[in-house]
C-alpha cells in the first residue's frame, strides 16, 4: 500500500516537474519570438557611445525643414562586412537620425547608383567616394568624408605600420553640424587677398566667382595691410598671382589665422621680375613645401597646345597606385574620382606654371603632404624671375620623371590647417575657362576648396572613445580560478539537479 502511495506521489511530482519544464520552454520560445519582432537595443557602454546626445535631440526636435542624409554605402553591406563592429557607432547613430520626422536616411550602393551620385555632384567638385555622407536640404548640400568618423591615436613601428591605441568617434558632431549648416544655409566665405598686385575678382575671375556662388560659397576681397586680422568667418584665403611678397606684419596675421586651423591657397604664377617671396616661402616651409623660381615647358609636341610650349598637358596624381599604405593612410584623396569620371576626350592643361618640391622642415614627419598634379617626364623647366636657380638644381629638375604643379599639405600641429599650392593662377581666369583647356584643373581646384572649407559647424558634441569592457587578472593562477568558476558553476548546478531528480525517483 505504501509502495503504491509512493509511486503515485512520485508520479505526481514527476508530472508537475515535466509540466513546469514544458511551460518554461514554451515561455522562453514565446519570449524569443516576441523579441524578434521588437527592435530594442540597450546602450551599455560607459560613455553612451551608441546613444544620440541631448545637443542633437534638442536641435532635431525643433527641426522644421526636410533634410536628406545620403549614406554612399548600403547598411546591409556594412552589417555583413568585417568592419561592422568598427562602424556600429555610425550605423546606430544614422538609424536614430532616421527616426525624426524631417530626416530621411537614404543608403545607396555607390557603384550601382551613378545617376544619384551625378545628381548630388553634377560638377564633380565634391569628389564623392564610397562610404561618404552627403547631407542635403533643398539645393544646399554638404559632404562628410567617411574616414572622418573616427580619429585614432597610436604609434608607428620601424616599418611604418600603425597600431591604434585609442579610437574616438566624431561622427555625431559632424552630422548634426552638417544638418545645421544646410538648413540654415551657413555659407563659407572665401577671401581673395589684395594689395600685392594680385588678379582681382571683378576683372579676371567672374566665371570662377559664379562657380563658387553656385556651390554655396561667398567670395570677398581682403586687404590685410588695412585689416587688424583675418576675419573670423574666413574659410579659405586665396592669393591669386601676387606680384610682390607680403609684409612681415601681414605674415604674422596669416600665421595667427593658420594657427587656429585656417586654410591658405597660393596660386603662384611665374613672374618675370626680381621679386623673391621670402615671407610666402617661410609659410610654405612650415608645411614642408618649397617653391621653384622656374616655369615649365614641354619638349613633346603632343603634350602642349600647338604653338605654345608653356600651355602643357598634365597628369592628376593617383594615390591608388601607391601600395605603401603607411604613406597614404592620413591623406585625403582628391584626384581618383576625377580620374575615373573625366571624359576621355578632355585633357587637363595648365598654362605657364612654376613647380614645387618637398622641404625637409623640422616638423616634416608630422605633416600630411600629397601631390595633386604633375608634368609628364618630357617636361622641362627654365629659370624664370626672382631668385636665381643654381644650374645643378635646374639639371636635377630636368632629369626627374615628373615635376609637381600642384600639391597640398595639412599640418595637424596647427589644428589641421591646410595649404594648397598651384603653380599658376590663370587656369581659373575667364579667358582659359572660356577656351575649356583647364576644365579638369578647375574641378580639381574646386575639390580642394571643398576639402579646405570642411571647417564644419561645431555643435559642441564631444568625441567619445570607443571602449571595450575587460577584466584585468593579476596572474595566471587568478585566470585559472576565474575560468574554473565560469565553466564549473553551470556543470555543478546541472549535476545537483540531476542528482536530486534521481534520488526522488528512487525514493
Amino acid at each position: 500500500m505504501n509502495t503504491v502511495k509512493k509511486s503515485k506521489k512520485n508520479l505526481k511530482f514527476t508530472s508537475i516537474a515535466w509540466i513546469l519544464a514544458i511551460m518554461l520552454v514554451v515561455i522562453v520560445i514565446i519570449i524569443n519570438v516576441a523579441a524578434s519582432f521588437v527592435d530594442w537595443k540597450a546602450d551599455m557602454t560607459p560613455n553612451r557611445l551608441y546613444t544620440m546626445t541631448k545637443q542633437s535631440t534638442s536641435y532635431l526636435e525643433k527641426l522644421d525643414q526636410e533634410v536628406d542624409i545620403y549614406l554612399l554605402m548600403e547598411l546591409d553591406e556594412i552589417e555583413n562586412s568585417s568592419e561592422v563592429t568598427e562602424l556600429l557607432a555610425l550605423t546606430s547613430l544614422l538609424e536614430q537620425y532616421d527616426q525624426y520626422e524631417n530626416i530621411n536616411l537614404i543608403d545607396i550602393d555607390y557603384d550601382e547608383n551613378p545617376e544619384i551620385i551625378k545628381e548630388l555632384n553634377p560638377d564633380n567638385y565634391l569628389n564623392l567616394q564610397k562610404g561618404d555622407i552627403v547631407v542635403k536640404c533643398g539645393n544646399v548640400i554638404k559632404k562628410i568624408l567617411g574616414n572622418e568618423m573616427y580619429k585614432y591615436e597610436g604609434t608607428y613601428d620601424d616599418n611604418g605600420n600603425f597600431t591604434a591605441k585609442a579610437a574616438y568617434f566624431f561622427g555625431e558632431n559632424l552630422i548634426t553640424g552638417a544638418i545645421k549648416a544646410v538648413v540654415e544655409n551657413i555659407t563659407p566665405t572665401v577671401y581673395f587677398l589684395t594689395g600685392h598686385g594680385e588678379k582681382t575678382l571683378d576683372e579676371y575671375y567672374t566665371t570662377f566667382f559664379r562657380n563658387l556662388k553656385n556651390n554655396n560659397y561667398s567670395a570677398q576681397e581682403l586687404n590685410l595691410a588695412s585689416s587688424d586680422a583675418v576675419p573670423d568667418d574666413a574659410a579659405i584665403i586665396i592669393v591669386p598671382a601676387p606680384q610682390n611678397d607680403i609684409s612681415d606684419d601681414e605674415k604674422e596675421k596669416l600665421n595667427a589665422y593658420l594657427d587656429k586651423g585656417g586654410n591658405l591657397s597660393l596660386l603662384m604664377s611665374p613672374t618675370n621680375n626680381s621679386t623673391v617671396y621670402d615671407n610666402f616661402t617661410e609659410i610654405m616651409n612650415n608645411y614642408g613645401l618649397g617653391m621653384d623660381y622656374v616655369r615649365a615647358y614641354e619638349t613633346d609636341d603632343s603634350h602642349h597646345i600647338s604653338g605654345n610650349k608653356y600651355l602643357i598637358s598634365t597628369q592628376l596624381v593617383d594615390l591608388r597606385t601607391n601600395t605603401d599604405s603607411s604613406q597614404t593612410e592620413n591623406l585625403t584623396d582628391l584626384t581618383s574620382a576625377l580620374i575615373d569620371d573625366a571624359v576621355p576626350s578632355i585633357t587637363p592643361y595648365m598654362p605657364e606654371s612654376r613647380t614645387f618640391f618637398n622641404y625637409q622642415s623640422e616638423n616634416y614627419a608630422q605633416l600630411n603632404i600629397c601631390p595633386l598634379m604633375e608634368t609628364y617626364d618630357t617636361a622641362m623647366v627654365e629659370a624664370y624671375g626672382g631668385k636665381k636657380e643654381a644650374p645643378e638644381d635646374l639639371e636635377a629638375m630636368n632629369n626627374s620623371d615628373s615635376l609637381w604643379l600642384s600639391v597640398y599639405s595639412e599640418n595637424p600641429e596647427r589644428n589641421d590647417s591646410k595649404l594648397v599650392l598651384m603653380g599658376n593662377a590663370e587656369f581659373i581666369d575667364d579667358e582659359h575657362l572660356a577656351e575649356g583647356y583647364t576644365l579638369i584643373p578647375l574641378w580639381l581646384y574646386l575639390s580642394t576648396v571643398s576639402w579646405m572649407s570642411g571647417s564644419d559647424v561645431d555643435m559642441g558634441i564631444p568625441s567619445r572613445e570607443k571602449t571595450t569592457d575587460y577584466m584585468l587578472l593579476a596572474s595566471q593562477e587568478d585566470t585559472n580560478i576565474i575560468i574554473a568558476v565560469i565553466c564549473a558553476a553551470p556543470v555543478i548546478v546541472a549535476a545537483a539537479g540531476i542528482l536530486i531528480w534521481l534520488r526522488r525517483r528512487h525514493s
